[in-house]
């Protein structure tokens, strides 16, 4: 029980709390956002909801409220740290999601280009990238493979770097989680 927590959203005006009992290795900031994201989707849904009701139907919103939260971690990353211009999450040949309107054709075209090059660089040393910086006279771009996806963050340069890095690993690690979860309870519902 001691790898167990819980994460607790309340919404005061239809007095209903949302418990969530989470793996401590998933993070705070994970429990706080699923739970507050499944009870707003719960209200959302159910906006007269009595104890006597069926909620069965909530069930299958379960993984899709996990999979909604890349957009608010992403979104996040941009609102909280003035360094980071830009976040995005791609997968094979789509975005996920985008901080900003980006031109969604070349970036992916560019993207795929430039990993399968830092791919081959990498495996002629035994070895695979996990992360790249990308780095220019005003601006960079910090690049991580997260399970099967790609995380792109602009950042300027002019910003305390190191803060920057770890607030970006932070929210690359969040997004690992809900990935990593959604991918898991995906097969469940």
């Amino acid at each position: 029980m001691s790898k167990l927590g819980v994460a607790i959203a309340k919404d005061a005006r239809k007095k209903l709390i949302c418990c969530l009992i989470i793996d401590k290795q998933d993070g705070r900031e994970f429990g706080r956002l699923i739970a507050q994201m499944m009870l707003d989707e719960f209200v959302r849904m159910y906006p007269a909801a009595h104890h006597t009701d069926d909620f069965s139907g909530f069930n299958t919103k379960i993984s899709e409220v996990i999979w909604s939260s890349i957009h608010p971690i992403l979104d996040t990353l941009i609102e909280k740290h003035r360094g980071v211009q830009l976040a995005l999450l791609t997968s094979g040949d789509s975005i996920k999601h985008a901080t900003h309107q980006i031109d969604k054709l070349g970036l992916l075209a560019n993207l795929q280009a430039l990993l399968r090059v830092a791919t081959n660089i990498m495996a002629s040393q035994n070895d695979l990238p996990l992360s790249m910086e990308i780095k220019g006279v005003k601006n960079r771009v910090i690049i991580s493979r997260i399970e099967r996806t790609t995380f792109i963050v602009a950042c300027r340069n002019s910003i305390d770097e190191r803060l920057t890095n770890l607030k970006v690993e932070a929210t690359a690690q969040l997004l690992k989680t809900v990935l990593v979860i959604g991918s898991n309870i995906q097969d469940v519902w």
